[in-house]
This record gives structure tokens, C-alpha cells and sequence, in this order.
């Protein structure tokens, strides 16, 4: 985590399909999904967004999915996220000018 980013976790609720902005993922923190079988989409990971996380909860009866585009390791476009489950997602650089969005608490899609 930077210094200059702490954890904010306000929270914003999706109830559908959605692309995020760098500008929610730093302002927000935290996002609840109430509607099954949406997918959320991140901005692309970027120096930017450098050290930036947030928590995003599903809290619905089914899954949803949660993409960006080459954006998670191993090359991954999206990660599930099971009913009740959510998922911390930490933007970090892998390697010279690549940056990835390591997930904890979500499945490969």
C-alpha cells in the first residue's frame, strides 16, 4: 500500500453491468454487487493506479465475474467471484512498465 493512497473503503453497490474508472477505484474502495451475473469490469492496470486496492463483495446468490482485459497474472481477462464471496484486488507492477491486478479470494474464469 502507498503512503499517499490509504485505504479508503467507501463503499458504491453495482446492480449491473459496469466498467469501472481509475477515478472509482481510488475515490470507492469497496463495491457490492447485488445482482447475479453481472460483470464488473476494472480500468486497465497501470502506473497510474500503482499501489491503488479495493474489495469488491458479491452479494448475491450467484456469480459474477470480474475482467480487465490481460490485466490479472498468468495473462487472465477475468477472475469469478462465487455467491457471498468477494475478492482484495491490489494493482502492483510485475515487470518494467507492466502492471497486473493480483486478486485474493477469486477464481479463474
Amino acid at each position: 500500500m502507498r503512503p499517499d493512497l490509504p485505504s479508503r473503503f467507501t463503499y458504491r453497490s453495482i446492480d449491473a453491468s459496469t466498467t469501472l474508472s481509475g477515478h472509482d477505484v481510488m475515490l470507492y474502495g469497496l463495491f457490492i454487487v447485488s445482482t447475479a451475473g453481472v460483470t464488473v469490469t476494472l480500468p486497465p492496470p497501470q502506473e497510474a493506479l500503482d499501489g491503488a486496492e479495493c474489495l469488491i463483495v458479491n452479494n448475491c446468490g450467484d456469480s459474477v465475474t470480474v475482467a480487465s482485459s490481460n490485466g490479472f497474472p498468468n495473462s487472465l481477462d477475468s477472475v469469478a467471484l462465487s455467491a457471498g464471496a468477494a475478492v482484495f484486488l491490489y494493482c502492483a507492477q510485475t515487470s518494467g512498465t507492466t502492471y497486473r491486478w493480483a486478486s485474493v479470494g477469486a477464481n479463474p474464469a
